[in-house]
Formats: structure tokens, sequence, C-alpha cells
């Protein structure tokens, strides 16, 4: 009996490290479909043709009203590149983006996630141009590493408020410069909820304060690759037995 634990004990230490050599090396992934079109919420699409479903990406989006009732309801949320202009019609409303616009510019050909705040009476503010919303992104796999980039950040009011499903400290953004970038990073990540932009900001009392959200890349927990894992077992109990045997091998001698 005690030969056995020691070997179970020697098997186990083994296979434990072989889980841990077994560990891929994860890399960070963008998040941000490559190609422009609204992304599917608990809202719909606008237009059903110019779609996109996350989950493809390990992903999905609630939409959130961000100020309880009265003023404004659910945002929109899509995938823009300022290089062209595209128009989305459907459900009694039409969001049309130009190549400038009256709300944030990045003047970066990139694909960026762009907020379409919506009142609750069905008015588009500012023409659809304003960059307002607060959305709920929640993962199939829980990811060890998350980074957020926002864009535009003028005033107080943007930042990440929970982080799967709690509150958090010390994610909210302080006011940037115009055109600027601030970055967020955070760990271990199965869900978290984010404020873009600012609807009564002191600063754009007219129209409040627009953000865009881009540079979102995810990096997913390492598993073990259970094909590896068992053959490193299957080595080392085969390793065990050759020992023994080497053991009678020099006894008989």
């Amino acid at each position: 009996m005690p030969k056995f634990n020691f070997l179970a004990t020697i098997i186990g230490t083994v296979l434990g490290l072989g889980v841990v050599a077994a560990m891929p090396a994860a890399h960070a992934a963008s998040l941000i479909p490559e190609r422009e079109g609204e992304i599917k919420t608990n809202l719909g699409c606008l237009d059903p043709n110019q779609c996109i479903d996350t989950i493809s990406l390990g992903y999905t989006v609630t939409s959130l009203d961000f100020d309880g009732v009265g003023g404004y309801g659910a945002s929109r949320l899509f995938v823009d590149n300022r290089a062209t202009s595209n128009t989305y019609q459907g459900s009694g409303l039409k969001v049309s983006f130009g190549t400038k616009d009256a709300g944030t510019n990045t003047g970066i050909n990139e694909y960026w996630l762009r907020p379409v705040a919506i009142t609750e009476s069905g008015k588009l503010p500012e023409n659809g141009q304003l960059e307002i919303g607060r959305f709920l992104f929640e993962f199939t796999e829980e990811m060890s590493e998350i980074t957020l980039d926002f864009f535009d950040v003028e005033d107080i009011g943007t930042g990440v408020l929970l982080i799967n499903g709690k509150h958090v400290n010390d994610l909210m953004l302080s006011a940037g410069k115009n055109n600027g970038i601030q970055t967020l990073t955070f760990y271990d990540v199965k869900s978290f909820e984010v404020q873009l932009g600012n609807a009564y900001s002191s600063k754009f009392p007219k129209y409040g304060d627009g953000v865009n959200l881009s540079g979102i890349k995810g990096t997913p927990k390492a598993v073990p690759e259970a094909g590896t894992t068992l053959g490193l077992g299957a080595l080392a109990v085969a390793g065990m037995f050759g020992l023994r045997k080497c053991k009678k091998a020099v006894l008989a001698g």
C-alpha cells in the first residue's frame, strides 16, 4: 500500500505539471466586428440586412436605459468607420452617418462602436449624432483581460460601472482633451456594464458629451489541452513502471 500511495503521488504531481505545460498561450484579440452595421442588442436592429450578431465573437450586448423614467430610452449601437457614410432605417427611425458629423469625429480610418441616443418618445437628438448610451457586455467564456479605448471623453460620466454584476470603483474616466483616447483594462471578466458619454453634461448642456468605444480587446482564459495532458499522464505512468522494473533488475543483480 505505501508503494501505491507513493506512485499515485508522483503521477499526480506529473499530471499537474502536464496541465500547466499544456496551457496554450492566449493572445488578446479585437472584439469589434470588422464591418459596418448595427450591433444586435435586445432592441434588435433597424435594418435586418445590416445587423451584426456578436455571438460569433463570444459576447452579447444589451442596451440599458441610463436615466430612468423620462428623458432618454435605451440607445442603439453601431459599428462605424468614419471614412464612409451610412444610413440605417426601420422602426420609424432613420439614422444617417456622414464622413463628418456634428458629434464625435475620430479622424481615424478604423472601426468604432458608436452609440446613438434615442428619447423615450422616439426622437433622435442631434439627428442621430448624439453618441451616448449604456450597454451590458456578456461573454460566453470568462476573459482573463479586457481592454477598452474611449475616444473623445470631454466631461465626466463615462466609464465602467459594473464588472461581473458588481459595482466597481476607479473605473470612471476624467474629463479629457478633444479627440483624445483614454484606456481602461480590467481582469477576470464574465460581463461588464459601460456608460458612453454624458447626456446631461455641464460642459455641453445643449447636446451632451458624446463618446465612442474602440480598441476592445479580450484575452480568453487559458484552458488545458486534454489530449496533451493525457499524453503527459501516460508518459508519467510508463516512466514509473519503467523505474520499478529498473529497481527490480538492480536488486536481482
